[in-house]
C-alpha cells in the first residue's frame, strides 16, 4: 500500500520503517525514519503491523469535469470491508469517481483503507446527497441505473453512453428517494434451477455489474 501511495498524487508527510524492511531504497528521501519493531507496533493500528507505516494528509476531493463514462454511486454502504473492496474493484475496471451517500461508512476507516490495497490513492471519492448528484449528473448527459433484485437482467440491459451505477446498502438496498430517480434498474440473474439466496454481497454484485458494463461491445 505504501508503494501505491508514493506512486500516486498523495504526499506522505513521514514514513516509518523497521531495519528489516527490504525496499528502503524505493522510498522518497528525507521522509523516512528507521524505528524498532516494538515502536512500530505501538504506533500502528494493526495487531501484526507490516514493516512500514506512512502518515499522509488527506487531500481534498478533486472537482468533477463529467468526462467519465461511468460513475459509481454508493447508497448507505455500512460495511468497511465492502466499501474497501468496491473501491479496489472500481479501480480494476477503470472507474475513476465514486460518490458515497452521507450515511456510508467513512472511507478513511482503518478497515476500509486496508481493504482497498492502495486503490484508494488513485480514486476520486466524495460524499454527497445522492439525489442532488443524480440530478446534476442527468443535466450533464448521464443516465442512472440502480442495482435491484427486481430489475431487468444486466445482460439484457441496452448499453447507453454516460452512466451512473447505484449500489444500495447491504441490508436495505437503494433508498426509495434515490430509486425514484433511476432511469431503470438491473439485477444479476442466477442460473435457472439453482436455489437462489437472498442476495449477493454488495462488493460481489458491484464486481459482476462493472464487468458487464465495461465489457467492450463486439
Amino acid at each position: 500500500m505504501v508503494e501505491e501511495l508514493i506512486q500516486s498524487s498523495w504526499k506522505p508527510s513521514s514514513i516509518y520503517v523497521t531495519e528489516s524492511f527490504d525496499f528502503l531504497s524505493a522510498l522518497p528521501d528525507g521522509q523516512v525514519s528507521i524505528i524498532k519493531e516494538k515502536e512500530l507496533e505501538r504506533i500502528s493500528g494493526l495487531r501484526t503491523p507490516n514493516k512500514v507505516l506512512a502518515v499522509v494528509e488527506v487531500p481534498k476531493a478533486k472537482s468533477l469535469d463529467w468526462k467519465d463514462d461511468l460513475i459509481v454511486l454508493l447508497d448507505g454502504i455500512g460495511d468497511p470491508g465492502n466499501l474497501g473492496t468496491i473501491i479496489r474493484t472500481c479501480k480494476w475496471f477503470g472507474v475513476n469517481t465514486i460518490v458515497c451517500s452521507e450515511d456510508c461508512v467513512d472511507v478513511f476507516d482503518r478497515k476500509v483503507v486496508q481493504s482497498t490495497m492502495g486503490a484508494l490513492f488513485h480514486m476520486n471519492i466524495r460524499y454527497s446527497s445522492l439525489a442532488e448528484f443524480i440530478l446534476e449528473g442527468k443535466s450533464n448527459g448521464f443516465s442512472c441505473i440502480g442495482a435491484a433484485m427486481a430489475g431487468v437482467s444486466v445482460y439484457e440491459q441496452p448499453r447507453s453512453g454516460k452512466t451512473m451505477l447505484i449500489i444500495g446498502s447491504e441490508s436495505h438496498g437503494i433508498s426509495n428517494k434515490v430509486l425514484e430517480l433511476c432511469d431503470n434498474t438491473v439485477t444479476i440473474p442466477n442460473n435457472e434451477g439453482v436455489q437462489r439466496v437472498e442476495s449477493l454481497n454488495a462488493a460481489i454484485a458491484t464486481s459482476v455489474l462493472l464487468s458487464e458494463l465495461t465489457r467492450p461491445l463486439k
